[in-house]
């Protein structure tokens, strides 16, 4: 994001009308009667809902390719049922299958070996074969983002990590300390997570990052005379990091298992009242994926991009539910694997189950639940800020129209789009040639990590991009021609 955004603020100043919907911005006026109903159902009881289950623990993540993703793909696609939205992918469902490899290391063959003995019950997120050697060491951490003195020793090392959860720092370190492998201890490696990617074979140091049973690393510990206290998952209240090193030299082999396996994008559509212009459609998206379950530690994704699968589900149940239909169909997307390189939304747009040239718009929301916090700035300077980004690109009346609309929420626009334009799935779109615009409310210290979670989410913040997106569809929707492009 760059230093010095240009903002707009709403220019509509009647803020004793915040009490009418207490989600509003200060500042904010009602929307016309056309739209107020489905204004309205955009409610924070519904955010909370939807967000709790998406970003809570049957979700775990949502890992593109997990179970937690598909558990999450088929809870959205009950409530566009529940909406009246029609099913329009994959042979009459809501999802459009996205092709993958996906792969995970086959439990018989994969193991660590000492001298004559070889330990098993260890799985690895891996795509390749591959063995690797170095002396055994143990690493015990406790409370609270703790750190090692001396993480120059864990090079070339096979690290055992027990720790409850491995924090930022101590992570960072076992990155980029170059062990040979990392084990981190859990409980049981029973239920092996897949790895999940777009074919072919790649090999890196990730592909030793896996993890060890308690009970197997005890058993390690203790054949290598090593205290097994080491290894541990109870937690203490002091942020200690403990490493053991030993002269016990160790190989750790993988041996994968792959299939190839679809991984759903889910679309829903929802018909305009227009028996011409219902051929068109206007497009709403988030990304459904997140980083799920990573070496045992889950990835929560409340933010990104819980909010925005979030918002658009509050869209979609507004438009389905406002008395005034659009004239045009609204197409609502959620996408997989944004996190690998927007592959999902590229799969959709090179591959349009309405064809693209129907498609009048594309309305992106990417993490909208956080007050952005970067050097210079607090979360506290953020409360009612959002980034609108690529609005300009191909349609400035787009971009007006959004302007226009929110007037009825209150948002306090910041412009810095270079830095992300090409980094959410809206660009997919925008590669072929569709008006796009993104909302996103910054970047913070959680991004990409496991505390991303909901109980930071600024939940008024989701409310209001929906109610955003909402007029700004609905308006789409209805105007009597395309956008305008830009010359």
């Amino acid at each position: 994001m760059s230093g010095h955004p240009s903002r707009l603020l709403s220019v509509a100043l009647f803020a004793g009308l915040a009490a009418w919907a207490p989600a509003q911005f200060a500042g904010a006026v009602p929307p016309a009667e056309r739209v107020k109903t489905g204004f309205e159902s955009i409610s924070l009881a519904d955010a909370k809902e939807y967000l709790g289950y998406l970003a809570g623990p049957e979700c775990q993540g949502r890992g593109t390719g997990q179970d937690g993703y598909q558990k999450a793909a088929e809870y959205i696609a009950k409530h566009l049922k529940e909406w009246g939205f029609k099913a329009i992918g994959d042979n009459g469902t809501y999802f459009q299958n996205v092709p993958f490899q996906r792969s995970r290391s086959n439990p018989e063959e994969t193991l660590l070996q000492v001298g004559d003995k070889q330990f098993k019950s260890l799985r690895f997120a891996s795509s390749a074969d591959g063995e690797v050697e170095g002396n055994v060491a143990f690493v015990r951490a406790t409370g609270a983002d703790p750190s090692l003195d001396n993480p120059s020793a864990l090079e070339g090392k096979i690290v055992v990590v027990s720790a409850a959860q491995v924090g930022r720092r101590l992570r960072q370190q076992l990155f980029t300390a170059r062990p040979a492998a990392v084990l981190t201890v859990v409980k049981s490696t029973a239920d092996s997570q897949w790895s999940v990617s777009r074919g072919g074979t790649r090999t890196s140091r990730a592909s030793f990052r896996g993890e060890i049973s308690l009970e197997v690393a005890k058993e390690l510990a203790k054949s290598v005379r090593v205290d097994p206290k080491l290894v541990s998952l109870d937690d203490l209240p002091d942020a200690t990091a403990r490493l053991e090193t030993t002269e016990t030299s160790a190989k750790v082999v993988v041996k994968v298992q792959t299939e190839e396996v679809g991984v759903p994008n889910v679309v829903g559509l929802l018909e305009g009242s227009d028996p011409v212009l219902k051929n068109e459609v206007v497009g709403i998206g988030a990304h459904l994926d997140h980083l799920g379950v990573q070496n045992g530690t889950v990835y929560w994704g409340a933010d990104d991009d819980g909010s925005g699968s979030t918002a658009v589900m509050l869209v979609a149940k507004a438009l389905a539910t406002n008395p005034v239909r659009p004239k045009r169909s609204i197409l609502v997307m959620w996408f997989c694997g944004e996190e690998m390189g927007l592959i999902g939304s590229k799969h959709y747009a090179d591959n349009p189950i309405i064809p693209n040239e129907k498609m009048v718009c594309e309305l992106q929301l990417d993490m909208v639940g956080r007050n952005e916090e970067k050097q210079g700035e607090a979360a506290s300077d953020n409360l009612n800020t959002i980034h609108l980004v690529g609005s300009k690109r191909i349609s400035n009346e787009l971009h007006e129209m959004i302007l226009e609309q929110n007037k009825h929420v209150g948002f306090e626009f910041e412009y810095d789009e270079e830095g992300v334009y090409t980094r959410s799935d809206h660009y997919s779109f925008a590669a072929k040639g569709i008006p796009i615009a993104f909302l996103f409310t910054g970047f913070h210290p959680d991004y990409h990590q496991p505390s991303d979670t909901i109980d930071k989410i600024n939940f008024d913040k989701i409310v209001n991009a929906a109610r955003l997106f909402y007029l700004t569809a609905f308006e789409s929707g209805m105007k009597d021609g395309p956008f305008k492009r830009n010359p």
